[in-house]
């Protein structure tokens, strides 16, 4: 879909973390006419020249800095993508302002910290877009969309591993658990999916190949760290001897959703939203 907001006599900056989203949404950003800055968070658009955007380099701690060049670049809306490692406070600087944020997020979890920022955000003036605003069929279908249609007791895995999740919600944990045979093998904590995916391979039982199932927290907000899964995901899972991957349809955000497809086909992965 593309942004309901009209980018006239607006300027987006793009807050990048890691991996495949942040250039999915510089290009779709650029495609719906909209222009700014890049805050690159992790030096990964150095090699890059976008004609539309200015790139600037700040590293996580430096947030009065960041704030004071969106005002002087007129920035009027903020898209976060990517993946924000929770820094620890031994080994960055923080600013003042990077102070006062991190002392009301300290002992938090993601979704509750991401809150917290979001109001900060707001507060200096800022509108928050999410990231699927700027992608084109980017969320994961309901029902089987590829690999095998017959996976046994699926439906029961599923329901295994949501009502986890669902119970994880109140304690703010995880937007991923590994299900098979009802027995969870693993639950995402600050590691990621891909590395919980490795951990639950080394825990896998004989017979059919877990389950992953990824879902957004209860009343998640979905403009910021809304779960997403991409082809590096159907990899790990066939690397790891995977059956299926079930997500919460139109809550995840699926990169290249044609590619996943077609890769998953290719694999024998089953997806499935539920």
């Amino acid at each position: 879909m593309s942004p309901s907001i009209k980018p006239l006599n607006q300027k987006l900056a793009i807050i990048s973390g890691s991996g495949d989203l942040p250039l999915r949404v510089i290009r779709e950003a650029t495609f719906s006419g909209w222009s700014g800055v890049i805050i690159d968070l992790y030096d990964i658009h150095k090699n890059q020249n976008f004609k539309e955007w200015k790139v600037f380099n700040f590293k996580i701690g430096s947030i009065s800095k960041i704030f004071r060049k969106l005002h002087s670049e007129q920035i009027t809306h903020i898209v976060l993508c990517g993946g924000i490692n929770r820094p620890r406070l031994n080994e960055i600087k923080l600013d003042l302002k990077a102070l006062d944020i991190m002392s009301k997020i300290a002992f938090k979890g993601d979704d509750t910290a991401l809150k917290i920022i979001s109001k900060e955000i707001e507060k200096d003036g800022f509108k928050i877009i999410a990231p699927s605003e700027f992608i084109k069929n980017s969320v994961f279908p309901k029902g089987h969309i590829a690999g095998p249609t017959t996976i046994p007791n699926l439906s029961k895995e599923i329901k295994r591993g949501y009502g986890v999740l669902k119970n994880l919600s109140k304690s703010d944990v995880g937007q991923s658990v590994v299900v098979q045979n009802g027995i969870i093998l693993a639950v995402e904590a600050i590691e990621g999916t891909d590395e919980m995916i490795k951990r639950a391979g080394e825990l896998k039982l004989s017979g059919i190949g877990p389950v992953l199932i990824k879902a957004p927290k209860v009343k998640q907000d979905l403009r910021f760290d809304q779960p997403t899964i991409g082809l590096k995901t159907i990899q790990v899972a066939y690397k790891k001897g995977f059956s299926t991957i079930a997500c919460k349809h139109s809550e995840v955000l699926v990169i290249d959703l044609k590619k996943v497809i077609a890769l998953a086909n290719n694999k024998n992965i089953t997806l499935f939203g539920f």
